[in-house]
């Protein structure tokens, strides 16, 4: 039997004012692994005891025993006999990078806060592996809740059927991760701006993992008044293939920029597929919703790809850091269809910033569109309004 620990478990029960106790956690593997994650039964079932330099011992079953100096050891006690164990102190904090380390800066991450809207296939993959990598803070924003036929592509298990998909992942999030804080909104960022505005607030960087346009646009809209980098996700139809774009406010194109030009740049592609967050386009329709096919490893393909444009995206400007991509826009192909010769084929594409964007070049759209100036459209204004007032009190 192999036992395992918390290391932050030693010092609580060195300095315990008790001597010894029952230790809980589970058994696992036919009871060829105990697992201890506390001395309270809310870490979970009752496995064993535990004593203060080899003081009180059990008549049989496991038996911890802490020393003040040195590491704990384990014991299997049986009626005749006495086994030693092998007994691992778990450093979670401490190791849980140990294979990105001279990959990514130490501790670039901890401090990072990264909203994530939109937890279908592709949103939670992309947040599991962000998390993964050590991103501190996470906010996740849906307000579906998973259903059977979601479960073979997303990161979510069985067991969260009918959980709203938000609490389901944050649960997963701090299943996997020691260095995480996790906050969600069960929200529609069409319907409830507040909640949008709430989740983007103070965060470093947002994934759009929405299909809707018109929830991508909304989006992008607030990301970019924030200053806010994002990256927007996308499957195509059945999977075959799909993009990832970047808007790095205040500088280049942003989503609508994309949005009005694709059509110049290429044929219309097709139109998103329900594998990132199916009901945005229509929530009112989301109880009729049938999941569009689509392989979880052609979903997956385009939300590691997002996942690794975020990454880089919130680690620019730390040394060794690989260079940022050549474009904003990266179309990726699974299958030999639409701009994609062939299987695995991919595209970087410039996305020029439009001169009459209202988004992201709103002094010249409104030069554009009105033929003056912001300065002086809102001098015009506020002279009407004058005027108004000033006929109104002399009415």
């Amino acid at each position: 039997m192999l036992v395992t620990l918390p290391a932050e478990l030693i010092d609580q029960a060195i300095e315990s004012a008790l001597p010894g106790g029952t230790i809980y956690g589970r058994l696992c593997d036919d009871g060829d692994l105990a697992q201890v994650h506390g001395l309270s039964p809310d870490a979970g079932a009752a496995i064993g005891h535990w004593s203060r330099d080899g003081e009180q011992a059990p008549e049989r079953g496991l038996w911890l025993v802490f020393a003040v100096t040195g590491d704990p050891q384990a014991y299997l006690l049986g009626s005749d006999d006495v086994h030693s164990l092998e007994c691992r102190v778990i450093r979670a904090r401490e190791d849980y990078l140990a294979r990105a380390r001279g990959i990514l800066p130490d501790g670039a991450l901890a401090g990072r806060c990264v909203t994530v809207i939109g937890l279908g296939s592709g949103g939670s993959l992309i947040a599991t592996q962000l998390a993964r990598c050590g991103v501190g803070h996470m906010r996740l924003v849906d307000f579906d809740r998973l259903e059977a036929h979601n479960i073979a592509r997303h990161a979510c298990p069985l067991a969260d059927i009918g959980r709203y998909k938000t609490r389901a992942l944050r649960d997963l999030l701090l299943a996997h991760s020691p260095l995480i804080r996790v906050e969600t909104w069960e929200a529609n960022v069409l319907e409830q701006p507040t909640a949008l505005a709430q989740a983007l607030s103070s965060a470093d960087l947002v994934v759009a993992a929405v299909d809707g346009e018109a929830a991508k646009l909304a989006i992008n809209r607030a990301c970019w008044a924030a200053g806010i980098p994002t990256v927007y996700a996308a499957a195509y139809n059945r999977a075959f293939g799909g993009d990832v774009f970047c808007a790095l406010p205040p500088d280049g194109a942003c989503y609508n920029c994309l949005s009005s030009v694709i059509g110049e740049l290429f044929a219309p592609p097709p139109t998103a597929a329900s594998d990132f967050s199916a009901g945005y386009a229509d929530p009112s329709r989301m109880a009729d919703m049938v999941a569009q096919p689509g392989l979880a490893m052609d979903v997956g393909v385009i939300a590691l790809l997002a996942a690794r444009v975020a990454l880089e995206t919130l680690l620019r400007g730390h040394d060794g850091v690989p260079e940022p991509l050549p474009d904003a826009w990266l179309l990726f192909g699974n299958r030999a269809e639409w701009v994609f010769r062939e299987p695995l084929d991919h595209h970087f594409v410039a996305v020029p910033r439009r001169d009459d964007c209202p988004v992201c070049n709103y002094a010249q759209s409104v030069q554009s569109r009105l033929g003056i100036s912001p300065a002086e459209a809102v001098s015009r204004r506020d002279s009407i309004l004058a005027e108004i007032d000033s006929e109104d009190a002399e009415a």
